[in-house]
């Protein structure tokens, strides 16, 4: 803004010259070839005011401003193991989806982050065995932090990196296998709370001044998930997840910096 307020000095005095110069204090000199150039620096001046008020439009309204976002999406959970290898669960797709509330400070943002993912068994290795198509599934609630890099125009496609940490509770419900009435050879219905982390990715553009619509990619990490099974077996595996999200944003719009008022047009020169 202070370069503004430069141009605009400058340009005033720009204009004092051209009445000084350009104006009737030479009549007996002023002649067709005056007059011309008269008429081009007074369209010059004009233009040049014309474009110090375009320099001077505000920024865009998402920089310094609070906003919400809903994600959602599909998920795919890495294999989980327990007991050196022994238990080896597999799932098929799964689904993520959470909600946001952050600020953007231009540039960078900070956000708190709620999300849910779940995805149904598909087979449990245990023993030398496989069961396909066991009951029960996997998910994690988790409750993040998050710090995002922004780059690309404000008003255009604009990409983004970050991560975040936070706490995320993990659950296992597996029932597979067992045959006459024995129960089941893997059966575990437990969870565990414990720290969580995550990489994020994206891009995103706006749809209108408020709106915003992107794509997120989401690697999630639950580390040292210590589950007990039926039998009373102790077992610690991990909950790790990739996901492609779409997102949609609404933003509440910072303060828009004060324009500056472009200088008054030159008077016309008197006539000769």
């Amino acid at each position: 803004m202070e370069s503004i307020r430069c141009f605009h000095a400058t340009l005033g005095v720009f204009v004092r010259l051209h009445d000084h110069f350009g104006t009737g204090r030479q009549p007996a000199r002023r002649g067709m070839m005056s007059l011309k150039g008269e008429t081009i620096m007074r369209k010059l001046v004009l233009g040049l005011a014309l474009a110090s008020s375009a320099l001077a439009s505000p920024a865009f309204a998402r920089d310094d401003s609070w906003y919400v976002e809903a994600d959602a999406g599909a998920m795919k959970v890495e294999d989980s193991e327990a007991l050196n290898g022994q238990v080896v669960l597999s799932n098929h797709d799964g689904y993520d989806f959470g909600g946001i509330v952050g600020y953007d400070f231009g540039g960078f943002r900070l956000e708190s982050e709620v999300s849910y993912r779940r995805a149904y068994n598909d087979s449990v290795d245990f023993g030398g065995q496989t069961f396909t198509n066991p009951q029960g599934h996997a998910d994690a609630l988790s409750f993040m932090v998050n710090g995002l890099l922004d780059f690309g125009p404000d008003d255009g496609l604009q990409g983004f990196v970050g991560g975040g940490v936070g706490v995320a509770r993990a659950k296992y419900f597996i029932n597979a296998g067992g045959t006459g009435g024995n129960g089941p050879a893997v059966a575990v219905n437990d969870s565990d709370t414990g720290f969580a982390w995550q990489a994020l990715a994206g891009i995103r553009a706006p749809i209108s001044d408020h709106v915003d619509v992107g794509l997120k990619y989401r690697f999630f990490n639950a580390d040292k998930v210590d589950l007990v099974a039926a039998d009373g077996t102790a077992a610690r595996t991990r909950f790790r997840s990739h996901s492609i999200l779409g997102t949609l944003s609404y933003n509440f719009g910072g303060a828009a910096p004060v324009e500056e008022a472009a200088p008054p047009p030159p008077p016309p020169p008197p006539p000769p």
